[in-house]
């Protein structure tokens, strides 16, 4: 045998009596038969597409994010009192806000206090059924202190409360709670100003 003309190796041997042939494109997308009539399957690679492929729009996402966040309200904030990053303020929302110091934390304490972890170190969440924020730790090694004492399960947390991450002190600020909360501005209306 030369290497220059010599016949292809054969792949594989016949199995049409071992196992049935499946035909991927016609079991994706319910049409029975074979050949291929504009059912094949695509796949797709993120950051890959091309224009002509039905793809959202990464602006008119961007537009769609950003008018769902204005549609968000503060129900309070946090602010750095001590430590690096002195005079910043978060807006706390309903529901959870992670504090970490990455990226994609709403709480970002990105100032050079390596002693908070990138990402979950703790965790402000406001219940708004119950009008109440509370405080919960991300399970990381440098303690969470709510009032100068460790967090070692979810505490209830009250407008004043400071919280301490590592070299940093954070001051919680209430907006709403018993006497305050958006749900009852929905029921009551818009007033004329």
């Amino acid at each position: 045998m030369s290497g220059g003309n010599a016949p292809a190796p054969e792949a594989s041997h016949d199995t049409s009596d071992d196992q049935p042939i499946v035909n991927v494109a016609a079991a994706v997308t319910g049409r029975a038969g074979g050949g291929r009539t504009g059912g094949r399957v695509k796949t797709r690679l993120l950051g890959f597409q091309t224009p002509d492929d039905e793809t959202s729009d990464v602006f008119e996402a961007a537009k769609t994010a950003s008018a769902a966040n204005q549609t968000q309200f503060p129900v309070g904030w946090i602010v750095v009192i001590e430590g690096p990053g002195r005079g910043s303020c978060f807006t706390i929302f309903n529901g959870v806000s992670q504090i970490g110091r990455g990226e994609d934390q709403p709480v970002r304490l990105n100032f050079g206090d390596n002693s908070i972890s990138r990402n979950n170190h703790a965790a402000i969440a406001y219940d708004d059924e119950q009008g109440k924020f509370f405080l919960g730790h991300g399970g990381k090694s440098n303690l969470v202190r709510l009032n100068g004492t460790p967090v070692l399960s979810t505490e209830e947390m009250t407008t004043g409360d400071q919280i301490r991450i590592g070299e940093t002190s954070l001051k919680f600020v209430s907006l709403c709670g018993e006497d305050f909360t958006w749900k009852s501005t929905e029921t009551e209306g818009h007033e004329a100003g």
